[in-house]
């Protein structure tokens, strides 16, 4: 097991997806720029809610960037 920064997104309170990084402060340059952004979908506007977390994962299954 190592230790690892989990980078989650959410659109406007649906899970959009997950990136695992080695170091904290690549996870906080990526959820910095995700933040706050919208996506328009049809006449909808979503935005994007990003955040870090500290968690354990086995390298061999997860890909870490």
């Amino acid at each position: 097991m190592k230790p690892a920064f989990v980078l989650m997104c959410y659109l406007s309170g649906a899970p959009a997806g997950v990136l695992h990084f080695e170091n904290v402060n690549t996870c906080g340059y990526f959820k910095k720029h995700l933040t706050e952004q919208y996506v328009v979908i049809g006449e909808d506007q979503k935005r994007y809610s990003c955040f870090c977390k500290l968690v354990k994962v086995d390298e061999k299954r997860v890909r870490l960037w």
